[in-house]
């Protein structure tokens, strides 16, 4: 199995993007197309099929009702794998990958938020290092759930 991660180039990427979003996450979650234009998005291939996809803001931490500033904090603000490749570990694969991601980028931290009942999610961040800093009440709607944020320190 051959893995690359390429970044997505606007505008021609876009309508994938929104599509690839559509694929992997519930309607009140999707991206819209100025969101999508404001992050740096990453496309994982694997056989050179677009299998998963991550987006990033620099210097950008979560909080309640949006995003703050805060230097050297890279914001993961998305991360999806087409179910048809889950299971496979790749998952754990782009984890690792952001990672690297954020200290070549010189980051010192990767912030996230996930819906509280993402389990797999959870699970994932704290096997990667990753802690749950705090919980933001009705983060996420239809349906209704709080958001975890997770922050991982990293190292240079």
């Amino acid at each position: 199995m051959r893995i690359e991660f390429l970044p997505a180039v606007l505008p021609g990427d876009l309508r994938r993007l929104m599509a690839f979003d559509r694929r992997v996450f519930p309607p009140a979650d999707l991206f819209d197309a100025a969101y999508w234009r404001e992050c740096e998005n990453w496309w994982m291939l694997v056989d050179g099929v677009r299998a998963g996809c991550c987006a990033f803001e620099r210097n950008i931490e979560a909080a309640r009702g949006g995003e703050r500033p805060r230097k050297g904090s890279a914001y993961v603000a998305t991360t999806g794998i087409l179910p048809k490749f889950r299971g496979r570990g790749l998952g754990r694969l782009m984890k690792t990958w952001q990672m690297a991601w954020a200290v070549n980028n010189g980051f010192r931290r990767l912030v996230g938020v996930t819906r509280r009942s993402n389990k797999a999610m959870i699970r994932l961040n704290k096997s990667c290092g990753a802690r749950a800093i705090r919980t933001i009440p009705h983060y996420y709607s239809d349906p209704d759930d709080a958001g975890v944020v997770m922050e991982l320190k990293l190292r240079k």
